[in-house]
């Protein structure tokens, strides 16, 4: 599983960093940045479960770090694979919004295995990010700039929260939950 999740998000990674060189736009190429972290959190999702959800209930090892482990090592991965753009010169997005979404959406996948099962995780990373991409960042409400807070720009504290709050909630109630079956 772990090939296949990963030439996915080099794929996925590779096409949208192409097409970031057809624009000029930073919010375009932000677009972009928050479609190539979507893509690469998701190529992870049927691996949140195992192959038998029995045996991984009544096995002797402990599940809860080998969970965390597993979604540090995704949001790793695909933080990583993003940061290889800034090397080129051209990159999606500063690494500081890069890696904020990053940790977000990991909750929210996270989230999503616990509540809809592993085969149905991907939906809630994808969903935000498809419902906020046609939205401009607006400066406040609190509530409006906490609900956007992917598109938010580099300095916003609250979107900062936000991904922060949905990174901890999704990884803990994964680790010590597992997936739904």
């Amino acid at each position: 599983m772990v090939p296949g999740s990963a030439a996915a998000f080099v794929c996925s990674a590779i096409g949208l960093w192409w097409l970031s060189h057809a624009t000029e736009s930073a919010r375009m190429r932000g677009v972009l940045a928050i479609l190539a972290v979507a893509a690469g959190v998701s190529v992870f999702a049927p691996g949140l479960a195992g192959p038998d959800s029995d045996l991984d209930r009544a096995s002797a090892f402990a599940w809860p770090p080998r969970r965390f482990a597993h979604l540090a090592l995704a949001a790793i991965a695909v933080t990583g694979g993003l940061a290889v753009a800034q090397l080129t010169g051209h990159p999606f997005a500063a690494l500081g919004p890069v890696a904020r979404n990053v940790a977000g959406m990991v909750g929210l996948l996270a989230l999503g295995a616990v509540v809809l099962g592993a085969h149905r995780a991907w939906l809630p990373p994808v969903a935000w990010a498809l419902a906020v991409l046609p939205l401009a960042p607006p400066p406040e409400p609190a509530y409006k700039v906490a609900l956007t807070w992917m598109i938010q720009p580099a300095g916003s504290g609250l979107a900062t929260l936000t991904a922060t709050l949905l990174g901890l909630a999704g990884t803990l109630s994964y680790a010590l939950i597992g997936s739904r079956r």
